[in-house]
């Protein structure tokens, strides 16, 4: 999740970048020429034959397509925070626990390069830090799950992290006034998501997945 947050403001650093390194070019431009001073002529003078660095530096800025730029920016934003998993829709209540237990992929060493936990060593992370968070998966184009939210008064608990698993987060986030977050096909893989709207909660050293049937019509 946070590491999407930081893919986003890397693309508008990287977008604006460029920008910005125009205008300090701008800026130390005109310092410089603030700072001038007339000490008198030496020698012979000769008309300047070469273009001027301030209108080479304004036609580039008239020239440049903002347009096409910001246009692009908005599309790169657009697809970070847009997400399609098609998972279905509960219709059931569901509970099943999940074993947060991780292998390491790679070893971990000291400075000196000596290994502390070998790559396949295994632990619950549970087991040495508490997860005080609230994960809730939710369809973000569903009515529905919308309102279900709302209901439940979710959207105002400082505990409860939204993760949207198909829409537009940033769109769903202005509309809830709540931050919310896209979900990955790792992260549904490993916490075992398969329908929505579902709750994930630690509990026992354990994680607890609840789907929440919504759409039964007999409910």
């Amino acid at each position: 999740m946070w590491f999407n947050i930081v893919q986003y403001c890397l693309i508008l650093f990287k977008k604006t970048i460029q920008f910005t390194g125009l205008l300090l070019c701008f800026i130390a431009f005109l310092s410089y020429f603030s700072y001038a001073e007339v000490v008198g002529t030496f020698g012979n003078t000769y008309s300047i034959q070469e273009a001027d660095a301030y209108e080479e530096l304004m036609q580039k800025v008239r020239t440049y397509n903002w347009q096409k730029e910001f246009a692009k920016i908005k599309k790169d934003i657009k697809d970070s925070t847009t997400v399609s998993f098609k998972l279905k829709h509960a219709k059931e209540n569901k509970s099943f626990y999940v074993d947060p237990t991780y292998t390491l992929e790679f070893d971990i060493t000291d400075e000196k390069g000596n290994i502390l936990y070998p790559k396949g060593y295994t632990f619950n992370p549970l087991q040495y830090m508490q997860f005080p968070y609230i994960l809730v998966f939710f369809d973000a184009n569903s009515a529905t799950e919308i309102q279900w939210l709302k209901s439940q008064d979710l959207i105002n608990r400082w505990d409860v992290m939204l993760i949207a698993t198909n829409g537009d987060a940033a769109k769903t986030a202005k509309m809830l006034n709540k931050t919310v977050y896209v979900a990955s096909k790792k992260m549904l893989d490993r916490f075992q998501i398969k329908a929505t709207p579902s709750i994930l909660y630690a509990q026992n050293k354990m994680l607890l997945i609840q789907e929440v049937g919504i759409y039964n019509a007999k409910k």
